[in-house]
């Protein structure tokens, strides 16, 4: 099993090393289908942020603090979207139904009545991130509970199958769900740009003390909350807003199929958050046996099969072509970390 206690390890002196140049660090974790990437994101997030909150338990003495920052504009780059697309996107259910397969279409933005903005991509809404005003309230912070990590995983970024149902040949959308064409890497492009800025923002340099006092001390109040969609497989569809990215959040922890992939829009991803200077990435190494018999079961259990033999006729005509596709495919940088998830 992957030494979860190591990597946080690791993740504590990134952010020890870059707390004064970055206020956030990014980790990816990849893998290829049943690799335990997203659990390894889980249990890390969870293990840094029990390590936060136990320290703040144990040392009294440290007051969680926020400070305003001069106003922070994430989405002013992004164009608004037109009164022709918007058109469109209301008639035809919340989905750019042209544009699902243009992987150069470039995210718009619309103003809700909230006044936060919502940005889409070639997916539409169910792809969709949205960016408000956010002020934490310090003096109603409860400090057994502050999450400073927070995953972003790849999997809410999965086409709609309304979406799917648009693409030139349907039938291999469908069929062939969990390739890159089939997620709105558009967006998912566009979430890394906004949140590579948010990266390269300073804390206030006058703070002082270890890792975690320095955070309790440079948290930004106004911080803008970005809300970005999830997956669940049993759903089969993405969630909007499941995941929520705010001015406590300092570790993002990036999970997912393509985060090393060089091709389209996922290479650009990649560029990105490699190019905050304050970046971990580490590849997860499995057998294709072991992963063979686990997404099977997977395709079992959320329904998409109804026998576990079909189970992994799907598993190798899909997810290990996208397997084999990405190790054949894979970023080349020294920095990689590969690791070994044994399951059993």
């Amino acid at each position: 099993m992957v030494d979860i206690k190591s990597l946080s390890k690791q993740v504590l002196k990134l952010l020890e090393d870059k707390k004064e140049d970055n206020y956030r660090v990014c980790i990816i974790i990849v893998g290829p289908p049943g690799s335990g990437k997203s659990t390894i994101a889980e249990k890390l997030t969870y293990q840094l942020n029990q390590q936060y909150n136990e320290y703040l338990q144990h040392h009294p003495d440290v007051q969680v603090k926020t400070r305003q920052h001069d106003k922070i504009d994430l989405t002013s780059k992004i164009k608004d979207i037109s009164p022709l697309l918007n058109d469109k996107l209301m008639k035809d259910q919340g989905i750019f139904k042209d544009l699902v397969e243009d992987t150069d279409f470039k995210p718009v933005k619309q103003k809700l009545a909230d006044g936060s903005f919502e940005i889409m991509g070639r997916g539409g809404k169910p792809n969709s991130f949205t960016v408000s005003d956010c002020n934490l309230e310090s003096n109603n912070v409860d400090e057994k509970n502050i999450q400073v990590a927070q995953i972003i995983p790849m999997d809410g970024f999965h086409l709609s199958r309304n979406s799917l149902d648009c693409f030139r040949d349907p039938e291999w959308a469908h069929q062939r769900r969990g390739s890159p064409m089939t997620f709105d890497s558009n967006n998912f492009l566009e979430l890394c740009d906004v949140l590579a800025q948010t990266s390269l923002i300073r804390p206030n340099e006058s703070s002082k003390g270890n890792c975690f006092e320095f955070l309790s001390d440079t948290f930004i109040e106004n911080f803008p909350e970005i809300k970005i969609p999830g997956f669940d497989h049993r759903l089969k569809d993405p969630t909007p807003h499941c995941y929520s990215i705010n001015g406590y959040t300092r570790i993002m922890i990036f999970e997912g199929l393509y985060l090393l992939y060089n091709q389209e829009n996922w290479q650009k991803a990649y560029e990105l958050l490699a190019k905050t200077g304050a970046l971990l990435v580490w590849n997860v190494d499995i057998e294709e046996g072991v992963i063979q018999e686990r997404v099977g079961k997977r395709h079992l259990q959320t329904g998409i099969v109804s026998t576990l033999e079909d189970g992994i006729k799907r598993f190798q005509k899909n997810d290990l072509v996208n397997a084999r596709l990405i190790k054949d495919n894979l970023v080349n940088d020294k920095n990689i970390i590969h690791i070994t998830f044994l399951l059993k």
